[in-house]
């Protein structure tokens, strides 16, 4: 069974799904060993990886579909990968969703923010018009259609923060209606406002929750019965990566050595696994001339 066929019949599936946010090959390996049936390629991890920069639309398209054929061929997961806002319009929405899919994506979301965009918890975004939000859509389900139709096309609108709730359930409705699989609200504020969208969007959602940001963090059980087929965690695992390293570092540079840091570590043997190492050993044996 192909990666996209595998995701849509876990979307079609009943229940919600966890979803976690990875940022480059490797942080995707280890969610795929631990055991997440699905995983998400992040936009915002992708610039703060690869430039160490804010996401506020800096990485480049190539640069970006990089990163997805990496993420994608280190897992055996389906994987949903960020595609911003198409980096364009309509017709720049229609080749990034083809790309994309050839470079191995299951399913994507595509938002309505105006370009250059930023993270959709930070303050300042802009989006486009309702039309043209909507002609992005189209543009997308259609090149999906052409290329892949199990591949899961996720509509996201940040109109909440620009025009309003309703104009955002509004836009919702109409992605639903021009054949999005899956129904992005970006961040909900409240409770309250998490239940308006719930009752009244009659189609599968994404719950996006990234810690301290403008969403509350709702338990699973608790988004699962309020209709989110997604809950996702995006930035958890780069936090996490990046509060070790500094704090690895800081202690290095303190104590001038490692010594008592071990346990915070993965173990040299641990980390080969995780690679892969005997594999690439036993190439070795069987292609690589032995030295006489």
């Amino acid at each position: 069974m192909g990666k996209a066929k595998q995701l849509r019949k876990l979307v079609e599936r009943k229940g919600s799904i966890l979803v976690p946010g990875v940022y480059d090959a490797l942080s995707a390996k280890i969610a795929e060993r631990v055991g997440f049936e699905v995983i998400f390629h992040t936009g915002y991890g992708t610039a703060a990886s690869l430039l160490a920069q804010p996401d506020v639309g800096l990485v480049s398209f190539g640069e970006m579909v990089g990163r997805v054929a990496s993420i994608c061929r280190a897992v055996n997961e389906p994987v949903i990968c960020d595609a911003d806002t198409g980096y364009g319009n309509a017709v720049n929405v229609y080749r990034t969703v083809k790309e994309y899919i050839w470079a191995g994506a299951s399913g994507m979301i595509v938002e309505d923010q105006v370009w250059p965009k930023r993270c959709g918890h930070m303050t300042g975004k802009e989006t486009i018009s309702h039309e043209e939000s909507l002609g992005k859509i189209r543009a997308a389900v259609d090149a999906r259609d052409e290329v892949d139709s199990d591949v899961i096309i996720i509509a996201r609108t940040d109109a909440i923060a620009t025009e309003g709730l309703q104009e955002a359930i509004d836009r919702a409705k109409e992605f639903k209606k021009a054949g999005a699989d899956i129904i992005f609200l970006e961040a909900p504020k409240s409770y309250g406002q998490l239940g308006e969208i719930s009752k009244q969007i009659n189609a599968p959602m994404l719950l996006n929750q990234i810690e301290r940001g403008a969403t509350p963090l709702v338990p699973f059980d608790r988004a699962e019965q309020l209709g989110f087929k997604i809950v996702l965690y995006p930035l958890t695992s780069l936090y996490a990566a990046v509060k070790g390293i500094r704090d690895s570092l800081e202690y290095l540079k303190k104590k001038k050595t490692s010594e008592g840091f071990q346990n915070n570590l993965i173990q040299f043997g641990d980390f080969n696994k995780l690679v892969g190492y005997d594999e690439f050993h036993d190439l070795e044996m069987k292609y690589v001339p032995k030295k006489r």
